[in-house]
Parts: C-alpha cells; structure tokens; sequence
C-alpha cells in the first residue's frame, strides 16, 4: 500500500513547528491510497446499481406509456446501439437517464459525501488534500474529469495503475484521493 500525506486544517495556528505540523498549522495525516483493483471493483458495484435503477425507471415509464418493453433476448448493446442510432425515445431516454443519475449519484455521494455505495462496501473513501469530502467545487470538477478519464480508451483510469499515489486523472484533475477507509 502507498502512504499519501494530506494536510488537515487545525483550529489554530500552532506555536512551534513539529515534525507533524507545517508552517501554515496544518497537520499532516499519513493515509494508504486505495489499490486499482478495488477502486475498479467499487466503479462496477457503483454502475450495476446504477444501471438496475435505470432500467426499471425506463421500463416502468415505457409500461405507463404503452410502449411495447423489448424481448429478454432482445436486450443487448447492439440493441441499444440500434435503438440510440433510430433516435428511439426508448433508448435515449434510458441513456439520458442514466447518464444523468451518474452524474448526480457522483456529486452528491462522492463530492459531498466521500464514499459512494460501491466505495463503502469495498471500505475506500475519498477525500481532498485537506483530508475532507471533496465537497460540491471538487465533486463537480471530478464528475467532468471523469468523462474525459473514461472517454479515450479509459486511458485516464489506467494512469492510476501507474501513479505513485494511485490518482487516476480526474482525481489529479479534482485534486482528490481515493483512500483505504480506516
């Protein structure tokens, strides 16, 4: 595990500079960054659940419309591929719907919060340089770095692989850290 160092704020300034405090009376918190693995494994607890509500959401309101739900067999990316392609209400609304609870799952659950559903079973937690909840500025900042992490290939994503600290870019972008939950 890599040890990560966040400065957390004191209430007042200190006296007398220590090995654990700064000139700016900030404490510095020794933290372990969270492996890829398990912030991979948080990402795909998180879109599962995201996806489930989705789905139901988007067949519920087809069923309330009248709209014919497709076949079990039916149901695949080259379906939604296709449904995106003919402009079916259907299937945009149901990536619009998605992508739009992501979006706001993100900013409230990690921004706000630090941890998403997938983030607490998997026991990571995220946090700013000052060793709190990123809050709304950050979340929303990492929400956008995150479309630009995933969209060329994940390429963002995978930089975490590789980073001493473990950031992927939209952590670096955001300036947040995704650590183990103590």
């Amino acid at each position: 595990m890599v040890e990560v160092s966040v400065a957390a704020a004191m209430p007042t300034p200190p006296r007398t500079e220590t090995p654990a405090t700064r000139a700016y009376g900030e404490v510095v918190l020794r933290v372990h960054a969270s492996g890829f693995v398990r912030r991979v494994l948080a990402a795909a607890v998180d879109a599962a659940v995201l996806l489930a509500l989705s789905l139901c959401v988007t067949l519920l309101t087809a069923t309330a419309l009248g709209a014919s739900p497709p076949r079990l067999r039916e149901i695949g990316p080259d379906f939604l591929v296709a449904g995106l392609l003919d402009r079916s209400p259907m299937a945009v609304g149901a990536v619009g719907l998605f992508l739009g609870l992501t979006v706001l799952y993100q900013l409230y659950c990690a921004g706000m919060a630090g941890q998403t559903f997938g983030m607490k079973l998997l026991g990571i937690r995220l946090i700013s340089a000052r060793g709190q909840a990123p809050g709304a500025g950050r979340g929303l900042l990492r929400v956008l770095g995150f479309s630009i992490s995933v969209l060329p290939g994940a390429l963002g994503w995978l930089w975490a692989i590789f980073d001493r600290e473990h950031r992927a870019l939209h952590d670096h972008l955001a300036g947040t850290y995704v650590i183990l939950d103590s």
